[in-house]
This record gives C-alpha cells, structure tokens and sequence, in this order.
C-alpha cells in the first residue's frame, strides 16, 4: 500500500477508516500484513523512526564496554621492588628483568614470590589500569585479557535461549531486560574490590549485551517499512563509533580506570525511559495473533504519526491459521536449508567477528602512541557507515556482503608484507577495518531478511553462538605472533577469502518481503540448483530452471510443505524448508 493514501488526523482518538468499529475490536486487526501496515504509515514514519533510533542508540553503550578494555588492560611501565627487613637477615637479589631476579644460590625467582617485594607502576595517575591495582603483570598478565573475552563468553553461552524466548514471548521485554541487567553489572565492575568480581560482572555484562544487542537489531528490522531498511545501519554506525570515540576522549581526561569506567557506564540509566517509549515487535504481535497489541500498536502509531491508514487495504493474500503457531529449535533443524543456511552463517559471522575485535582491541598497538591508531581505527568506521548506504540501496545484500569480505581479505594479505606499527603499517589493518564495518552493515540484514518471523530470533540467535566464538577468541590472535609475526594477518587473510565464498549460497533479500513462517523460507539459488537437478537427473541448464523466484509463496499447511518429489518439470515451485 502506498502510504500517500493516507489521510491526516488531528483528533486524539484514532477509528478506521470505512469502518464504525474502534481499533480495539479484534476482527478489525485479523489477517493484517505486518509489511503492509508499516508501509502504509511511511518509509519515515515517525512512530516507527523514534523506535528505531531507541533501538540504535544503545550500540554506544556496547562499543564502549568492549573497546575500553584496549586503554585499562595494559601493563604500563614497571619495576620489581625488593624491601629488606629491618631485622633479620639480608638477602641479595640480582635483577633479571622486571618479573624476575636471582638469588645468592644463583636460582631464577619470579619478583612476587619474594617476601616484602612488590611492583611499582610508572604511571601519571595511580591506578590507571586493571594490571597496576591487581598486579596483572608478568606471569598473571594474561588474566588482563580474560575480561574481554569473559564479556563476549557471557554472551555466547545465554543469546540462544534469550533469542527462543524473544520469539516466543516478544522481542519487548527480551530486550529491555538483557539492557538493564548490562547496565547495572557495568556500574558493578567500577567498583568491584577484587578482580574476580571484576570478572563476574564482565561476564554478566556480557549476557545482557550481547543479549539485548541481538534481540535490538532484529527488532529494529521489524520496526520499520521495507523501504526504509537499507537505511537500518545509518544510526547505528554512528552511535557505535560515538561509543569508541568517547572512550578515547574520556581516557585523556579520567586517568583512573575505575572513574573511567563508571563515566562510560552511567548513561545506560537513560534506557530506563524506553519502558514507555518502545513499542513491541508488529511482526511478531501479528505473528502470534496478539490482537490487542496489534490494536494498541496502530493507535499509538497513528497518534504519533498523526495519520490514519485504512486497514482493509493491508490485508495479507495469503490463509493464515486461526491458532497461534509457535516455533522452536527443534521445528528449525528439521529442515535441512535451515540448517545449511545456520551452519554457513555461524562460519561467516565467527570470521566477521574475530576480524573485527582483533583489529579493534589491539588498534592502540597500531602506532607508537595509544590515540592515533586508536581514534584512526574508530573514524574509518564512519565513511563506512555512510558508504553503506547508497551500496545498500543499490546492490543486492548478499553481493555487497561478497566483496568487501574478499576485499578484506585481500587488505589482509597486503597487511602480512607490513607488519608492526607505523604510518604505512596502519593503512591496510585500516582498509580491513573499513570493509568489515561495511559487512556488518549487510551480512545482519540479510541475516534478519532472509530468516522467518517465526523462528528469527532463534536463528539469529544461534547463529550469534557460534559467531561469538570469533570475538572469544579474537583477544588471543596476538599470540600467534609467537609463532610468526605475520601469523595474524595471514590466518585472517584466508578465513575472510573463504567466508566470501560460502556466502554466495546465501539468497538474496533486497526488497523482498520477510518470510512469516518455515514454508516461506528461500533456500537460495545453490539448494535450488542441486534440488532440480536432483529431480531431473540431470546437470544441464536446460533441465533446470535456477531463476530466482518470489521470495514469497502462499503460505500453506505444514503437513502439505513442498517437498523435492513434488517439484516438477517446467514449475516455478519454491523449494522450501525440506530442501
């Protein structure tokens, strides 16, 4: 429906149009095509705009949360301090190095082994990071990078079951719960006493990031018009680089890291409005046949919007059932283009994520001051964001998210011929930067896109499981350097190439409407292609029809679900999800 159709209001009570009945009336609401009515109120509807940019808003408080460990989980300069008793003997010590001395005896002894020794910090404020109030340092320096990759663990280990429950209960409170459980367990690890609770609040803070960080993208895909959704990464990008920026401009200023933390952590209290202000899933309420939501939804949203839209026109076409149909796990793996598609993604999406957090975490390595690699790393995301956009409009998801994975790749493999810090050294990281943070534009949208309403946030859910096992990861890549010093890069180099590869199985969702449930699931033009020919018999061209149909079909009974035996010669029949 074209929403120039729609007519301007300016009572406080919004009716149907052509219709007596108030919106609150059930059979008003029935049969409604979620695509249709959010069309109908505008590509910039404000109601829908407003939500979309709650939604986005909060990618500040994540980028902050994980890139601050880059500045407060560095070693600064130390020395091991041996205090001699007053009484008693005195034992000479030769110094070996700043972790450890040898003793009379000629034994090697680690500097906290030795009684009355401690390490003294070089540093411009005390306490400016985790390693200097913990002694993270020596041979419990690695525990500094436990805490980035215990945040991302959190997450890992809960999004599954967060996600199910989202698709079963409502996106609403799957995400604002998550939200507020990160806020408060970021307040917590500023002032945790010791680092083991340090860790624990990481960890929470995890859970509710990635959580709520899940759940928002793919409400923020059901919160606005198909139109509109090329646009989805423009406001996102920018609140994501403001996070990474104010982290770098706070650490000029704030010198302890307790104070620091607390600063970027503090305005996540500002969500506490969005109980009021955010308003529920129209594919999911519709989905789930939550009349009432739906009702309220359209009278919130045509207040705000100050128009009416006449309902009857957004009907769906297809014969939906009466009962409420819930989906699980289980109904997801039972088809086998779900689970090719799951299993392709969770590959890409670990790829995508190690890329990106290793070279984000290690960005202040990047020159011989922490801030020029560091703000450099961070600002390059924003013509990427803003070169995202007209792409997005213009080329297809799935084509877009191809090259710049295998330009990634090829930045990579240039970076292998440059290793270390330096003004050259940096500029082909930063080109793999700048492609990654265009990838992320494209490959969650095509995620959202192509995934039934459903079971999408399951799917999605999964998919960001595994692909947390990149960023899990991800702190650890410089070890490899122990290795070879060009391991890094070349490891990543290969995965980006491969990653290119394996989405081009994919199906491609540009301005296609989202599927509602299993049966309208695409299984892409590689399934397609071995499904017909496995009908036929045959490998010639001519035999197989490999045209991208409708992403949409009528949607259809589970137990008359198309299956590849039904497919026949000569048919544009969808392969669905028993492919």
């Amino acid at each position: 429906m074209d929403h120039h159709n729609a007519e301007p209001i300016t009572g406080v009570d919004v009716p149907i149009v052509g219709s007596d009945k108030r919106l609150s009336s059930a059979t008003s609401v029935g049969n409604l095509d979620a695509e249709k009515v959010l069309s109908a109120f505008g590509k910039f509807g404000k109601y829908q705009m407003m939500a979309y940019i709650l939604l986005n808003s909060v990618a500040v408080l994540y980028s902050s949360q994980m890139m601050i460990m880059g500045f407060i989980s560095i070693a600064p300069k130390f020395e091991c301090n041996i205090q001699q008793p007053e009484e008693g003997p005195q034992w000479q010590y030769t110094i070996i190095d700043r972790c450890y001395v040898a003793d009379s005896n000629n034994w090697t002894i680690a500097c906290n082994d030795i009684p009355n020794a401690s390490f003294n910090f070089n540093e411009t404020s005390p306490r400016s990071t985790l390693n200097s109030e913990f002694n993270l340092v020596c041979r419990d320096e690695h525990w500094a990078q436990h805490a980035s990759s215990l945040f991302m663990l959190g997450g890992m280990i809960v999004t599954p079951f967060l996600t199910q429950l989202s698709d079963l209960h409502g996106r609403r409170y799957t995400f604002l719960i998550p939200l507020w459980t990160a806020v408060a367990a970021a307040l917590a690890c500023s002032i945790a006493p010791t680092y083991g609770l340090f860790l624990f609040f990481r960890f929470v803070a995890g859970v509710g990031t990635t959580g709520y960080s899940t759940i928002g993208w793919v409400l923020s895909c059901e919160s606005v018009s198909v139109e509109f959704r090329s646009l989805i990464p423009l406001v996102g990008t920018f609140t994501w680089v403001a996070g990474i920026m104010m982290v770098g401009a706070l650490r000029i200023f704030i010198g302890n890291w307790r104070w620091l933390y607390f600063a970027i952590s503090v305005p996540g209290l500002l969500t506490i409005s969005y109980y009021w202000l955010l308003p529920e899933s129209l594919h999911w309420m519709i989905t789930h046949n939550r009349s009432k939501g739906i009702s309220r939804y359209i009278k919130a949203s045509s207040r705000f919007n100050k128009i009416r839209v006449s309902l009857p026109e957004c009907k769906s076409t297809a014969i939906k059932p009466i009962e409420e149909k819930s989906r699980t796990f289980l109904d997801m793996i039972k088809s086998k283009a779900i689970v090719f598609h799951l299993i392709v993604h969770c590959l890409i999406i670990m790829i995508m994520n190690a890329t990106y957090w290793g070279l984000a975490l290690f960005s202040t390595k990047l020159s011989d001051d922490s801030y020029t690699g560091y703000f450099l790393s961070g600002l390059i995301e924003i013509p990427a964001g803003l070169l995202c956009i007209p792409l997005l409009v213009k080329f297809g998801r799935r084509t877009i998210t191809f090259w710049c994975l295998a330009l990634q790749g090829i930045s990579m493999g240039a970076a292998i011929l440059y290793p270390g810090p330096g003004t050259i050294e940096m500029i082909f990281p930063v080109a793999a930067k700048l492609f990654n943070s265009i990838v992320w534009s494209s490959e969650p949208l095509l995620l959202a896109e192509m995934s039934p309403t459903s079971i999408r946030n399951t799917f999605y859910g999964v998919v960001q499981f595994f692909g947390e096992i990149g960023s899990v990861v991800a702190p650890y890549l410089e070890l490899l350097k122990e290795v070879d010093e060009r391991a890094p890069q070349a490891i990543v180099a290969a995965l980006s190439t491969a990653a290119a590869l394996l989405v081009l199985t994919a199906p491609e969702t540009k301005d296609k409407p989202m599927p509602e449930d299993l049966d309208q699931f695409d299984a892409g033009c590689l399934l397609k292609r071995f499904a017909c020919c496995a009908k036929n018999r045959t490998k010639e061209a001519k035999e197989c029809n490999y045209t991208e149909f409708s992403a949409m079909l009528p949607t259809i009974h589970e137990e008359n679900t198309i299956g590849l035996n039904d497919v026949v010669d000569g048919e544009k029949k969808k392969i669905n999800e028993v492919v």
